[in-house]
């Protein structure tokens, strides 16, 4: 049972080609004016071959007639019977025949000539036909071969110059079959190929752009380290002074050690090299981990968190440790941006879809004219802050990681705020386990 639906899936198969189907459809048509052919040559054959042996019967009837009149009517009363022949009949006509010299090959060559034209003629027709109908056959089969080729050759041509120039492929099959199949795949693997050979040039350029940023971000506080070691290093500051540099230092080295893990963290990402441990835990303490990391800054700054917790605590797909890491950013964000004195703010907004964060602060805010680059790796819309401009784009790299969004708009109520989308259910090709940098 197995072999036999084997089979008829190899038939189905065999069967989806166009080729395969325009050659059984010719098939058909040939087999068909084949026996129409025949037919008719055999009717007019038939009639020929009748109508001369009629002539020979008659030819035969009338010189007998002539000669011996009493006998033409019998003869004709014989040649008239529709009955078979009797076997005595058949064995007595050939004994008189043998008496008079009469064979069956003396019949054939000078007697029944008409048989042996009737052979000929039909050996004829036979050859002829058959020779026309083997090359109108072999003139189908290379006319479909000749169209497979042709179908494979501007394919490869296609092919040839997707690869030397990275663009699309302009020649495209959309028939069934196996060829259908080879140009899908072959399209299916220029595609690839295109989509890999942009993915380099970009990978390319984010190293470059990365190195660059490094460099541009790194060479500053270094500057400012050689100066003050170098100073040190004469022993002509007094210890007061001394101090000083030394605090400075080390603010630049904590400056330096921060930039390059944050820069690190955003490669990564950018990278797809960094996968988070997505699991159904409460946003709310996220949130508080976030709040707590900035707790310190705040109070320097003399600036206000405040949690706002509405309905119950929502639970939502995430990795604690990097979201908190993310909502840290916006909330540092607003501590910087905020006065002295003013609130930060930080709530939730539970939906059947989704889960939407808010971070809103009390400051100047962001003009419109920023608000489309604010995400951007060392953008600075003012000079307030001690940031470089990388908190941001790490948030969102984050956020985005997780199936998320986040965007940023003006406050009517003055200020900025942060809007920070979850999905309860994030697709499936989100990423998976957290790698520790």
């Amino acid at each position: 049972m197995e072999r036999v639906e084997e089979n008829k899936r190899e038939i189905a198969r065999f069967w989806r080609n166009p080729s395969v189907r325009r050659l059984t459809v010719y098939l058909a048509l040939l087999t068909f004016a084949v026996v129409i052919i025949i037919s008719l040559y055999s009717s007019y054959s038939a009639d020929k071959l009748k109508r001369e042996w009629l002539d020979k019967e008659a030819a035969m009837l009338g010189s007998l007639a002539q000669e011996h009149p009493e006998l033409a009517a019998e003869w004709l009363e014989q040649l008239s019977r529709s009955t078979a022949p009797e076997p005595d009949d058949i064995a007595e006509g050939m004994r008189v025949m043998e008496r008079h010299g009469m064979t069956v090959a003396a019949l054939e060559s000078d007697w029944l000539d008409i048989i042996g034209d009737y052979r000929n003629r039909t050996l004829g027709f036979l050859i002829s036909f058959s020779v026309a109908l083997i090359a109108l056959l072999a003139w189908l089969a290379l006319r479909e071969l000749r169209r497979q080729l042709k179908e494979i050759r501007n394919l490869a041509i296609s092919m040839e110059d997707t690869v030397k120039h990275n663009r699309p492929m302009a020649y495209r099959v959309y028939d069934e079959g196996e060829l259908g199949l080879l140009a899908s795949s072959a399209q299916e693997m220029t595609t690839r190929l295109r989509e890999t050979i942009e993915q380099l040039h970009r990978d390319k350029t984010f190293l470059k752009d990365t190195v660059a940023d490094i460099s541009h971000q790194l060479k500053t506080p270094l500057a400012s380290l050689m100066i003050y070691i170098d100073l040190l290093q004469t022993g002509q500051v007094d210890s007061d002074h001394a101090a000083e540099f030394l605090r400075t230092c080390k603010r630049e080295l904590d400056r330096m050690e921060w930039l390059t893990l944050t820069l690190l963290k955003l490669a990564r990402l950018e990278a797809d090299a960094l996968k988070l441990e997505l699991k159904d835990s409460s946003l709310a303490n996220t949130v508080q981990n976030a709040v707590r990391s900035v707790a310190t800054l705040a109070a320097n700054k003399r600036v206000t968190i405040d949690v706002e917790q509405s309905g119950s605590e929502p639970v939502v797909p995430h990795d604690s440790h990097w979201l908190a890491e993310a909502l840290a950013n916006l909330l540092k964000n607003a501590v910087e941006h905020s006065p002295v004195g003013s609130t930060v703010a930080i709530g939730w907004e539970n939906t059947p879809v989704f889960v939407r964060v808010q971070v809103k602060d009390q400051g100047r805010g962001i003009e419109p004219r920023h608000l489309p680059h604010i995400f951007k790796k060392f953008y600075r819309s003012s000079s307030e802050g001690s940031g470089v401009g990388l908190g941001l784009p790490l948030a969102k790299s984050i956020v985005e990681k997780h199936g998320g969004v986040l965007s940023a708009a003006a406050n009517p109520d003055g200020g900025t705020i942060f809007r920070l989308s979850l999905p309860h259910h994030p697709f499936s090709d989100q990423p998976g386990e957290l790698t520790e940098l």
